[in-house]
């Protein structure tokens, strides 16, 4: 397939001397779907009927953005922030569980079993020839969205102590042409950051915390699956012995948090994902 887009941009920022920046951007913007998504594969399970594959005919995402902003420099490596947004999205993507004719090779292997357990036993509303049908999830596109929100910023450095503070806010509403949540989109999230950087040490603390989104569809005709609010705290030391050589050390998800999905309720779960905690210990040489 071929497109062709006018990706038209506007940015303008003013400066009141008086330590404060006004920022107003519209663009147009598109964005292709990761390849994973456009490859046009198909697995299948033919034990239990459903399947996974992706998409070749997705098209580019494409959206209207607009942006305004006031940002207060009040000190040195100071900044206190506002801004708000707004999104016309259109051909988002969305994974969505949906019923296909495939044929099922344990007619190939063992035909009087499959005859026997998915034709007689009217499993999947199969046939003698081996065709079933499938729950299978691919990415579609899916119409158009709105997302509309308000993101708050601050840093400061406190004096010279060498302590210092980041943080954000985001409340965002992305909802689709229909007024239904749209995917991977969280209503609220919140990031924290205290760090000290003062001669051979720096350390740094990074909670952030998001609320629960949908996810994609995994059975046809139900709802989408729900991820429920996620919490993560890392942890960043580097000690800097010359100009010449330092060591880092990482640790992620302290808390040892999970990924949950859920169906409608937290009392119908899907999934739970384990990553636990992960330390990386780096030194850099510099020549």
């Amino acid at each position: 397939a071929t497109y062709n887009d006018w990706l038209p941009t506007f940015n303008l920022a003013y400066d009141t001397q008086h330590d404060v920046v006004l920022r107003f951007s519209a663009a147009k913007v598109i964005s292709w779907a990761p390849y994973n998504q456009l490859v046009p594969n198909t697995f299948l399970n033919d034990d239990i009927l459903n399947g996974t594959g992706g998409n070749s005919g997705l098209q580019p995402y494409k959206s209207y953005n607009f942006n305004a902003s006031a940002e207060w420099y009040f000190d040195t490596q100071s900044v206190l922030a506002a801004s708000v947004f707004y999104k016309h999205v259109l051909n988002y993507i969305d994974q969505v569980a949906k019923i296909e004719r495939q044929y099922n090779s344990f007619n190939d292997s063992d035909h009087d079993n499959f005859v026997q357990k998915y034709v007689n036993g009217q499993l999947g509303n199969c046939d003698v020839s081996g065709f079933c049908d499938y729950t299978v999830i691919r990415p579609y596109n899916a119409g158009a969205g709105k997302i509309r929100g308000f993101t708050l910023n601050y840093q400061q450095p406190f004096g010279s102590s060498g302590f210092g503070l980041s943080a954000n806010y985001t409340y965002t509403h992305a909802r689709n042409s229909a007024g239904e949540a749209l995917p991977y989109s969280s209503d609220n999230a919140v990031n924290l950051s205290p760090y000290y950087e003062k001669g051979p040490l720096s350390a740094r603390l990074i909670y952030g915390w998001r609320s629960k989104y949908l996810a994609g569809g995994f059975i046809a005709g139900a709802a989408p699956a729900t991820v429920d609010a996620y919490t993560e705290l890392d942890a960043s030391f580097g000690w800097t012995f010359n100009p010449n050589f330092s060591v880092t050390l990482d640790a992620m998800n302290l808390l040892d948090e999970k990924y949950f999905q859920y169906q409608d309720t937290k009392r119908e779960p899907l999934n739970t994902y384990t990553t636990g905690r992960r330390y990386m210990l780096n030194a850099h040489f510099k020549f």
